[in-house]
């Protein structure tokens, strides 16, 4: 069946392709941002596009997906604590960005060059729909999708460790620090889904966290620091 080869597509190649990347050994120069923007919304998009022809193929509906209407209950208040949150976050993160000092700039700079932040407006713009791609489509993928596929086989929480596995372990592996926050937000995010039964609010959070660190990087790069 498609969905089991998009479901092991996204548990075995997927990860095993971003963790080999990660740690081959690689002395070529970094391909530009945008280039890596593109590419990255490239995949997603492609990805998503089979998603959509096996839920017309599967009568899978909205509600499957966890994209039902956040109208009342649990999903509504998710919701509105997510926003409020992410809302906090992005005006407290501007007000920090502007009081921070040289040297706490730089190190944020050298950080977010190393984690793929965009260094100018023009990267910016481009990654800001990457980041609706990333927030939006792997949230769809790997919470919405593999929990609906997976469950009937492992059951919830055997669903919420494997696409949790597999979703930190996509991240690539750059020390045992990153690599065991990857996993445990992962795992994090699909309990989230599985309690609340809604994706909307987990979107709201996926979005918001790079982007906020993306604006941040854009507006230590505008400061004067002579």
């Amino acid at each position: 069946m498609i969905e089991l080869a998009l479901a092991f597509y996204l548990v075995f190649i997927l990860p095993g392709r971003h963790l080999w990347r990660s740690i081959r050994p690689n002395d070529a120069p970094k391909r530009e941002l945008t280039a890596r923007y593109l590419e990255s919304m490239r995949d997603i998009g492609l990805t998503l596009l089979v998603l959509l022809a096996i839920c017309w193929w599967n009568g899978y509906s909205a509600a499957d997906m966890g994209l039902s209407a956040p109208t009342a209950g649990a999903p509504l208040w998710c919701l509105v604590v997510a926003a409020v949150a992410m809302t906090a976050l992005l005006v407290g993160g501007a007000i920090q960005t502007a009081r921070m000092s040289p040297a706490k700039a730089k190190e944020a700079l050298d950080k977010g060059a190393d984690a793929g932040m965009p260094a100018s407006a023009a990267e910016l713009r481009l990654f800001l729909p990457l980041a609706v791609m990333i927030g939006g489509g792997w949230e769809l993928l790997y919470r919405g999708f593999l929990l609906l596929v997976l469950t009937p086989y492992v059951g919830g929480w055997g669903a919420v460790a494997v696409s949790g596995l597999a979703y930190g372990a996509a991240h690539g592996y750059k020390n045992p620090k990153q690599f065991a926050l990857s996993v445990a937000s992962a795992l994090l995010f699909a309990t989230g889904y599985l309690l609340s039964g809604s994706l909307w609010w987990l979107m709201v959070i996926h979005i918001v966290l790079p982007l906020s660190g993306a604006v941040s990087m854009v507006q230590l790069r505008q400061r004067d620091f002579n």
